[in-house]
Parts: C-alpha cells; structure tokens; sequence
C-alpha cells in the first residue's frame, strides 16, 4: 500500500499488505493514529480520488464543497484505496449502490441527478486508470448527493430560497459521517434508503406516488358536460359521481321502487355537500353542477407534483415529532394533539391572511395562559393605531384597550407621536368577555411572535376557507385542548382546567413541566386512516413555490417575505413641533374634545374599529 502521490497506477498484489491483514482490523477512516489495512487481492487498485477532484473542479463544480472535502480526505486515510471499482470494473457493493441510484424516482427524487458513468473495457479486456478513477469518483459523489436530498438539499434553504414565511431549513447528515457509514455499511442501497423521512405519512404519500404512476390509483374518470342535477332525479351521469366520490348505489329510492346506479339519493347527496365544502366549490349545495363535475376530473387534485412537494416537505421536519405533539397544518386549517401516533384532539383553526401569513416553523410550547390580556403587537401599534394618534384621535379608547409605561397607564394624548417611538409602550386589552384572545392562549415562544388562543367570535370557524388573522392561530373548543395539555402534564382534570378559565386570576400563566413540540406544517396532501388521500387548496402558494424549485424554474419563483418592523415604518419627524397649531395640539382627553376629533379624523378611527372587527374577529 502507499499514500496518493506519483501517477495513478495499479499496485501489484506483492506490494500490498501481507494476507494476514483483514479489514476487519482496520483503523476507523478518520483516524489519525494508526494507518488503515486493507485486504491484499489481486484485483485491488488504488486512486488518487484527491488530486482528481482538483484536477477536476469544474466536472465537480456542482458538488457540494463539504462534500468534495470529506471524499479527499476520507480517500486520503485509505491511501486511495477504492470502495467501487477494481480491476475488473465495477464491485458488487458498486452495483448494489447504483441499483439505489436508479431506484431514486421511487422515492420522490430524480434518479437522473446521478451520472452513474458507464466502464468499457479496452480492446486488451482491460479498464484504464482514468476510466476507473472517474467510476470511482463519481459514484462516491452521487452517493453523498443522495443523501443530501432525501434529507431536502434540493431546497437546501427554503427561507430564502421560496419564502420568508417557510421558517425551515433541512438537516444534512455530515458528509464524513455519511461515507464512512457507507463503506461499513453492508447493503450499500438500504443504507441509502434508511436516510430518507421515516415518517409514516411519507411513506403512504409514497406509496400514492408509485400507484399513481403505475396507473393503480383506480379507473380515470371522465364526467362530461350536462345539466345540473339534483336530489331524487336519476340520469346517467350519478353513476359517474358515484364512481368519483365511491358512494355505492342504493337499493331503492324514495317512494320505494327500485333503484340502480343511476339515481340520485341522500346519501350520494352528502357526499357532494362534503366534497363541495373540502374543496371550497361554492354554493355548498348537494347540486351537481359544472364546477363539481370540473374538480372530480382532476382526480382530485392529486397530481405527481402536489404528491412530490408534500413528499419534500416532509423532509425538512424533525426526524422525532414528539411523543406528544400539537400538529397544526394550515391548507386543511386544523390542530390536533398527537400521542403515541393517536389523535387525541382535532379541531378547525383560524390561521392568518395569504398578506399576514401564518409562518411555517416547529417549536416547544412551554406557557398556557389562562385569561390572558391581549397584547397589541407592534405590527398594529404602528399600522393601525399611529396614523391615528398622530392625527389627534383617541383609537384605544373605542376598542377599550389601555396603554402603559414601565408599569403605569398614561394618557395617549399626553404623547407626541410625531417625536415617540409607539414600540415603547405596553397596549393591551384587559380580560374579558369581548377580549381578542378569549380565555387561554398557548405560547411556543418564537421571532415570529404567534400562538394559539381562543377568540370571541366565533363565526368564522363554519367557513371552509378560514385565513383571516395577523398570523396567529385562533382555535374552535380551546379550552378542551388545554384540558387535554393539562391532564397529560400535570394530571389536572377537567374541573380544575375549567376552574381557571372561569374564576381563575387574570393573565395566569401555567408552565408546563414537560414542553410540547408544536409543529407549524404547510400539507396539501395527507393520506387519511383509510387510506384515502385528502387534497387541500394550495392557499399560500407555497405547494407551487416548491413544486418549480424542484422542476428547476427558479426564476418563476414569487417569493414572499414575512413583514418585519424597523425605524422607518415608525416615520420620525423631528420637526413636528413647528407645525403644532399650539401647545395642546393634541387635546386634552375630555368627551367633547374626543367627540370633535371623532368627527374631524373619522377616517382614522372608523378604519380602526372596522379593522378590529373584521380582521382580528375579536381575535389576533
């Protein structure tokens, strides 16, 4: 054996490590200490897989750096040693890896991204150094890309690279690890496998993927043009709905005759409410119009890419979700509360605006509060209520909301909002019947500044579409969760949950003693405990963003940025005093001086109170 220098060449068997060596005996791959064995065979080459990557680079100028790093060095301990190739040509462990290589498109990545080169022998029977060398490279540099993105290093930094609301990044395995984990592997391909998501819904949308390719995802359905159809009418076409939304046929119809695939009963009736609800198809009717008729073709939605993108999703999510988890996923607009892959709780959401978006990220809820106040965040300090305190009103008032100092309430009209930064104070809204939080929130301390919590109104939660908060999260039936959370941490029942909520202290803040990881998810795709797979309307844009990241149209990618406050959207004015009618420009707080002001800024204040009753909702 010798080290990579001189020109590549074959060594001889005679030079090599006397047989008694095994590599079972062998140094680990990154140790410096003792020199690594080899076995001695007649077929054993060694290459100069360092110096052919510099020689090389722009080959490899597409290779990950830290992965060309981690090859030179690993070939460099092994003295060049090779892991696929020998004299005569490809291994066994070569062929097993490229058979991995090839089985790519099978587990939602391309198998073409691996140039897997082809060895021919020369007219002597032969292969060439240079021949084997680039083999050997080159397979060891699709094995490390490979497991780069079954961890999602094809969108290696979805926050910058689609949109500042994905507040996620993938997780690589070090490359040093990786290859030295595959030269000791056994089965080189399943160790390959093993990196991808090992997440059940992964692999049922997988499994979705190879159906729908291999043309197993039922009989294509083809409803064509026709009239609206209602209840109790029969037509030929019911049986095609029927097909579509797999509602069996009934065995009489209403007056009691009989009855066959053609006919239009109760059942089939709600099945199209439920179909025409889930996918947002005004009016939520049980008539069979074009735009029903125009979805079921589609297949539902479920394309290769809508099933490629949740699959690339799933590989930016921490490897372990929890125990016990809260899942929130804002295309379906629900939580749940998982334990031990149970559903515990599954409930609709309010979830933000496609402009005031709910951000997509993982963190540990840590705090729930019972009757909270809200605390107006800066973001509506400076949008809503500056303009118009700037402009003489008195907008915390109509929305009963106070304002504080280091602890104490002052007077807004006190306040020069020309010359004072709003961030300072402390606005909120006291407990109460008509808070915006309602009677608990749950906090997962994060730089987006959102949480759950309960809400007032509750109205919007029969929409079927319901983004409209500033980002947060608002529940239907939180108090149950927090029961749920409760009993699993500190084993209180519900009479002591619903003892808070009622006669409870205000702002009562409980901390849990074992934090819950709550994930933020962006699914359009989720195979159900059927094994039904359920669509959802891709809201956000998000599904698309990444589906054209993977098709490698980059510059056809809109990217959106999560709204940040900085010093100018608070818009300083130094010279505000010079334009002052008088010393009290801004009023004293008395109800005639307000009623005026009402009248002479109604478009301040009436923008406000519309803003909180119709954004917020009685809710953030």
């Amino acid at each position: 054996m010798r080290p990579e220098t001189g020109a590549d060449t074959a060594i001889p068997a005679e030079t090599s490590p006397p047989p008694s060596t095994s590599a079972s005996e062998a140094a680990p791959a990154d140790s410096a200490a003792t020199p690594p064995k080899v076995v001695a065979v007649d077929d054993l080459v060694y290459l100069q897989i360092g110096r052919y990557l510099d020689a090389h680079k722009k080959k490899f100028a597409s290779t990950d750096a830290a992965d060309r790093e981690a090859l030179k060095n690993f070939y460099g301990s092994r003295m060049g040693a090779t892991l696929w190739v020998d004299k005569n040509g490809y291994t066994a462990d070569a062929k097993n890896l490229i058979d991995a290589l090839k089985d790519a498109d099978n587990w939602g990545l391309r198998s073409s991204d691996y140039k897997i080169p082809t060895l021919k022998r020369s007219a002597s029977g032969d292969y060439s150094l240079d021949d084997l060398t680039d083999a050997e490279t080159q397979l060891s540099v699709d094995a490390l890309a490979y497991a780069r993105d079954a961890h999602g290093g094809r969108i290696p930094n979805p926050t910058d690279q689609l949109s500042g609301y994905i507040d996620r990044k993938p997780t690589f395995i070090e490359p040093r690890i990786a290859i030295n984990a595959l030269a000791t592997a056994i089965d080189k391909g399943a160790y390959l496998r093993s990196l991808q998501p090992q997440n059940k819904q992964f692999e049922l949308l997988r499994q979705k993927l190879l159906a729908l390719r291999a043309g197993k995802d039922g009989e294509a359905i083809n409803i064509p043009p026709g009239p609206n159809l209602m209840p109790g009418k029969s037509n030929p076409q019911i049986a095609l709905v029927r097909k579509a939304l797999k509602v069996s046929a009934p065995s009489v119809q209403a007056d009691g005759k009989p009855a066959d695939a053609t006919y239009y009963d109760d059942e089939l009736a709600r099945a199209v409410k439920a179909y025409k609800e889930q996918k947002n198809i005004r009016p939520i009717t049980p008539t069979i119009t074009m735009a029903l008729r125009r979805s079921l073709n589609r297949g539902d939605g479920i394309s290769e890419w809508k099933l490629l993108a949740n699959m690339e999703e799933w590989r930016w999510m921490p490897e372990d979700l929890g125990k016990i988890y809260v899942t929130v996923n804002i295309p379906d607009f629900s939580v749940r509360l998982v334990k031990d892959g149970e559903v515990l709780f599954d409930e609709r959401i309010v979830a933000g605006s496609v402009n005031r978006q709910t951000p997509i990220f993982s963190d540990l809820m840590r705090t729930v509060v019972f009757q909270p106040r809200w605390n107006v965040p800066d973001s509506i300090k400076i949008k809503e209520l500056l303009p118009g305190l700037r402009a003489g009103g008195n907008p915390l008032r109509r929305q009963g909301l106070v304002m504080e100092r280091n602890g104490r309430r002052v007077n807004a009209w006190d306040i020069n909002w020309y010359r004072t930064d709003i961030r300072y104070f402390n606005v909120y809204q006291p407990p109460g019947g008509g808070n915006a939080l309602g009677v608990v929130k749950f906090l997962f301390p994060n730089k987006h500044a959102v949480y759950l919590h309960d809400t007032p109104s509750k109205s919007l939660f029969k929409n079927s579409v319901r983004a409209f908060s500033h980002g947060c999260m608002r529940v239907r039936n939180p108090v149950h969760l927090a029961e749920l959370i409760m009993n699993e941490d500190k084993g209180w029942d519900k009479s002591k949950v619903d003892s808070l909520v009622t006669k409870g202290p205000e702002e009562n803040e409980v901390s849990l003693d074992h934090p819950i990881p709550v994930h933020i998810t962006y699914f359009t795709a989720r195979v159900d405990n059927d094994g039904e797979i359920e669509s959802f309307n891709d809201i956000y844009g998000h599904e698309k963003r990444i589906t054209l990241a993977l098709q490698g149209k980059w510059n056809q990618i809109v990217k959106t940025k999560e709204p940040k406050i900085t010093p100018d959207d608070i818009g300083f004015d130094e010279y505000a005093d010079s334009r002052r009618r008088d010393d009290n420009w801004f009023g004293d707080d008395d109800d005639d001086d307000y009623r005026g002001r009402g009248r002479r800024h109604k478009h301040y204040d009436g923008g406000l109170n519309h803003f909180f009753q119709q954004v917020l909702g009685g809710g953030f």
